[in-house]
């Protein structure tokens, strides 16, 4: 029997169709670390509209919430979900939030791509919502999987069971024979394979940059969380337009910090939460009457000021 032969383009016109159809589009891309999951998500992201990676990809459970509760037939490309679905952290109030979420905001209709190690690590509800699941063998080669339908008694859709054994039999042929070519249409969610090549090198360069910030703001110390904390506060109020740069500068000396890099660092998230234009077009005249500086000042420095014992 000739394979059957996927393409990246095949991907996106399925999540697209189901996106019109207003289904929800679930995905998962599993693979040994090195071998491009990430990318093979990206690559396939950059074929839907309006995919914005400064926006869409992210490290952590909180923005993968706020992407699915917000966006109506929008976009999540959940890298590294090993932080936002693993089931070894599922007890925790945010995973169970998660897997709520994906069920109840279903009907936003939204694509929810997760790069994960295994794609059996993810907890079962997890996987139970999932309508793809694509296997990365090497860069520029994976094998497309299925899951399951129509079976009545069958509680597992991906058959996990009966693949692991089939999945035993090849481990113990290979140590046999190097050179053995695994037959992986023999499993029973076999769906094709899938070539494909890299990202290119802008979007790769561009992936890079992202992870490398929005990683670290998600594994930042305490001091440094505490400076997000700061950050977030200090944004709000820039947003809902409370602060004059008279005011905004008090609170840098207060904090000693640097109005040039507190001005820096608020531009870049207006400009990653895609709002428009820049910090000076937030700011109040300083003319205008009736502002209490001093009780946002204190509401943004007291989270950072020592308790007294």
């Amino acid at each position: 029997m000739k394979a059957i032969i996927w393409s990246v383009q095949d991907i996106a016109k399925i999540i697209k169709a189901r996106q019109e159809n207003e289904f929800d589009a679930n995905f998962g891309v599993s693979g040994d670390r090195g071998n491009g999951k990430s990318h093979l998500c990206s690559k396939i992201f950059y074929r839907l509209k309006k995919f914005n990676p400064w926006k869409h990809q992210v490290y952590s459970s909180t923005d993968v919430k706020r992407l699915l509760m917000k966006e109506f037939k929008g976009k999540c490309f959940d890298d590294e979900a090993i932080n936002s679905g693993y089931k070894r952290n599922f007890q925790d109030k945010g995973q169970q939030e998660l897997i709520k979420i994906l069920t109840n905001y279903r009907d936003n209709f939204n694509v929810h791509g997760s790069a994960i190690p295994n794609f059996f690590s993810l907890d079962k509800d997890l996987r139970d919502l999932i309508f793809l699941h694509i296997h990365v063998l090497e860069r520029g080669m994976a094998v497309v999987h299925l899951p399951i339908q129509n079976r009545l008694y069958t509680q597992d859709r991906w058959d996990a069971k009966n693949n692991a054994k089939i999945e035993q039999t090849w481990g113990n042929r290979i140590k046999k024979n190097i050179n053995f070519k695994v037959p992986y249409h023999r499993l029973s969610t076999f769906a094709g394979y899938l070539y494909y090549s890299d990202i290119t090198q802008v979007q790769s360069t561009l992936y890079k940059e992202i992870k490398r910030v929005k990683r670290a703001n998600e594994y930042e110390d305490l001091n440094e969380d505490k400076e997000q904390t700061f950050f977030e506060k200090l944004f709000i109020q820039v947003l809902s337009k409370k602060l004059t740069q008279e005011g905004l500068m008090q609170i840098c000396s207060m904090e000693g910090k640097k109005y040039s890099s507190v001005a820096q660092n608020i531009n870049r998230l207006l400009r990653d939460r895609q709002e428009e234009g820049r910090l000076g077009d937030y700011l109040l005249d300083k003319n205008k009457k009736n502002i209490n500086v001093s009780g946002q000042i204190n509401d943004l420095v007291s989270h950072s000021s020592p308790s007294s014992a």
